[in-house]
């Protein structure tokens, strides 16, 4: 259950991460580069945020 759980938080971050890279991409090709960077920005963190959950599920899996 913990497995599945931090597993579906993992998705749903890199699902929102994605987001920001699209808006940053249109942001950038409206040349509103400000905004385009502090998306970027929080895409990276939700990456990264994303993976160290996805690690988390792994541990919790993992046999003790």
């Amino acid at each position: 259950m913990k497995f599945g759980l931090l597993i579906a938080l993992a998705t749903a971050l890199f699902v929102a991460a994605v987001f920001f890279f699209v808006r940053s991409s249109e942001l950038l090709l409206s040349k509103d580069y400000l905004a385009a960077i502090l998306h970027l920005v929080a895409g990276l963190a939700l990456s990264k945020a994303g993976l160290e959950l996805a690690r988390l599920a792994v541990l919790a899996r993992a046999p003790r």
